[in-house]
């Protein structure tokens, strides 16, 4: 910074441009001052850093045509192979709330009996919703009809448990799990069926009557009961399940292949 004596009040000031002037006096001292033209292209680079954010959003990455961080990509692509195409997705408390819709001719227009949603460690929370009759727990990946599909569970049966949905006394809904091999041929799932962690399975010849909260396992699979005493919609039921803790999971040995 250039400092030289003011002309008109003799003192020795410090001259900033572009005005020139003597910090004291106000005197103009442009004339007595060798300039000096700044850069243009110094002037632009800091124009365009001030104006830059500090921190660049996804939408700014995109209006910019700048790719996306790859760790984003990737986990991106996670989250969409999970989401089937026979999933929808719907909003809930604390975020979305992934459904399995059933497509089984049958269920068509009954109401609603009750929801079993997935609370597994690792596992996105999925919730299936329940309706009047025998609801078929399994994996689909054969020509048999499953209400329940769980598909990423290589110790889950073709045709795993039945969750058996009829009405009582004053029309209330009643609920039993069944691992009695009716839709295999007379024999039970191959690695059982459990409830709240219990390590004894399911009785081929007994039934168990779920209450609300009961946590069902199929394979390493857990999967909590909510009934439509405790919860008006899916939303309230994933939201009841999602931020409680987990059960014990039982240990699987025999993968089904």
């Amino acid at each position: 910074m250039a400092k030289v004596q003011c002309y008109n009040c003799k003192k020795l000031t410090a001259v900033v441009a572009p005005h020139y002037r003597c910090k004291f006096c106000n005197y103009p001292l442009n004339k007595y001052i060798e300039q000096k033209e700044e850069p243009q292209e110094e002037v632009i680079i800091e124009k365009i850093k001030q104006d830059e954010p500090e921190e660049i959003t996804l939408n700014d990455l995109y209006r910019k045509n700048v790719p996306e961080p790859q760790v984003d990509i990737v986990e991106k692509v996670k989250v969409a192979e999970q989401l089937k195409a026979d999933e929808k997705i719907e909003k809930s408390l604390t975020g979305p709330v992934i459904v399995k819709r059933n497509k089984n001719p049958e269920k068509t227009g009954k109401i609603i009996a009750g929801w079993l949603i997935v609370h597994t460690e690792g596992k996105l929370p999925v919730t299936y919703e329940l309706f009047e009759g025998d609801n078929v727990i399994g994996r689909p990946d054969g020509p048999h009809h499953v209400d329940i599909r769980i598909e990423d569970d290589e110790y889950v049966s073709r045709v795993h448990a039945i969750l058996r949905i009829t009405k009582g006394y004053l029309h209330r809904f009643r609920y039993s799990l069944l691992d009695d091999g009716s839709l295999r041929g007379g024999s039970p799932s191959t690695n059982g069926v459990f409830i709240n962690g219990i390590e004894e399975r399911l009785p081929k010849d007994k039934a168990v009557f779920m209450r609300d909260s009961d946590t069902v396992q199929v394979g390493v699979t857990k999967l909590v009961f909510k009934n439509t005493d405790s919860a008006i919609d899916l939303a309230s039921a994933a939201n009841s399940v999602v931020n409680t803790d987990f059960t014990n999971t039982v240990a699987i040995r025999n993968p089904n292949y």
